[in-house]
């Protein structure tokens, strides 16, 4: 198993350091490009009157052609989606481009040099050297320089080698040896770009790991701050997270002058519910309730959480008490319409609740502590007078 993940990771690496060498070298083909089209053409006007028209007009074509299948190529590749980009293809084309663009130079500068003066050789030497040496950025990978350098160079070689020329000996001779240590060199170029590049694929890798961990962590986190708000048995909100939204409330009601309202709820008759039907029917009763007042509200500033046993609390911004009044009727009704059954109740066989209700207009000789007692206050005079129904206090 192991060694399955282990091949598949070096498979991705693999295609992952082929796909940014191709892109280097799709990158800098443009300069590369325009500069061999503009020397050609530099040296078919230096040796135009040494060379046959037809010659020279049909390489200088060729390299025009050469200029703009690279062009087009580069264009191509740019407006692909990279995830659509087969590299592997891409990868075979640009090897097929190196050894035709070298061998159109190679062939090209030894044809000039068996129709030109001796004196010329050697400059067309030199320029043959340039080129390979120019393609050393293909060194990113390493048989492309090779296929490129051989195609450039190796038409020369064999031409001075067959000449029996002590000049043309030592010149084919020379571009041996430059073509060993230019290989030796790219060689030594390629280790460092790859290790360049594994290093900045690795740490890519583990940025993405790390924004990956980071964002999975803020998800748990903004799970674990949900549960940590959440009454685990009726899915409103808790006692604890009730209280930090009434300070927080409570404090811009203050700063913005508006009203803020206070309702407390206590199920009528829930021991006797319980005792009845059983601590599990009483848990699905408590669920039913949450989600009857829950429903029941207007905006989602609105807050209900349950308070403790069967009490729940309704924290209301920008109400006054009179339309806190108004919402307490509106679960009322909504609770008898959904009409669940409380065989030990005296108040007509159904599941009712008992509202109690409090407003005030935020001061600064005002407490939150005070608004909650007095709604509480209110909550049992509402049992106190009878259950199942609602009563308001002013606050003081």
């Amino acid at each position: 198993m192991r060694a399955a993940i282990s091949t598949t990771q070096a498979d991705g690496m693999k295609a992952a350091l082929l796909s940014e060498q191709i892109k280097l070298l799709i990158a800098q083909s443009p300069i590369s490009i325009a500069m061999n089209f503009l020397l050609v053409s530099f040296v078919v006007i230096i040796f135009s009157d040494s060379l046959p028209p037809l010659f020279a007009l049909g390489w200088w074509f060729m390299q025009a052609l050469l200029f703009a299948v690279h062009y087009g190529t580069y264009i191509a590749f740019r407006r692909m989606s990279p995830v659509k980009i087969n590299y592997a293809r891409w990868h075979r084309l640009l090897l097929v481009g190196a050894v035709i663009g070298g061998l159109s130079w190679g062939l090209g500068v030894t044809y000039i040099i068996d129709v030109t003066l001796q004196e010329t050789h050697i400059f067309l030497i030199i320029l043959l050297i340039s080129l390979a040496s120019a393609g050393i950025t293909l060194a990113v990978r390493l048989e492309m320089y090779y296929l490129f350098q051989i195609s450039v160079l190796l038409p020369a070689i064999i031409w001075l080698l067959s000449h029996q020329n002590i000049t043309n000996i030592i010149l084919g001779v020379f571009l041996m040896i430059y073509t060993v240590a230019m290989w030796l060199f790219a060689y030594q170029m390629h280790r460092t770009l790859t290790r360049s590049f594994r290093l900045q694929l690795e740490n890519q890798g583990l940025a993405n790991s790390l924004r990956h961990s980071n964002a999975r962590l803020q998800v748990l986190n903004e799970e674990l701050t949900q549960l940590s708000a959440t009454d685990s048995l009726t899915g409103v909100a808790n006692r604890r997270y009730f209280e930090e939204r009434l300070a927080y409330e409570f404090s811009r009601a203050m700063r913005d002058h508006t009203p803020l309202s206070v309702m407390m709820i206590d199920a009528d008759y829930f021991k006797n519910y319980n005792d009845s039907l059983g601590h599990v029917a009483g848990d699905e009763c408590l669920q039913r309730l949450a989600l009857c007042v829950r429903d029941s509200l207007k905006r989602p500033a609105d807050l209900v959480a349950r308070y403790g046993g069967e009490e729940f609390v309704v924290m209301l911004p920008n109400t006054d008490a009179q339309g806190a009044h108004r919402l307490a009727e509106e679960i009322r009704t909504h609770l008898k319409e959904m009409k669940m059954p409380h065989p030990d109740s005296p108040l007509n066989g159904q599941v009712t609740m008992s509202f109690g209700i409090c407003g005030v207009m935020p001061k600064e000789n005002t407490s939150k502590e005070t608004l909650i007692k007095r709604a509480d206050e209110a909550l049992y005079m509402a049992k106190a007078a009878g259950r199942d129904r609602v009563q308001k206090l002013e606050y003081i």
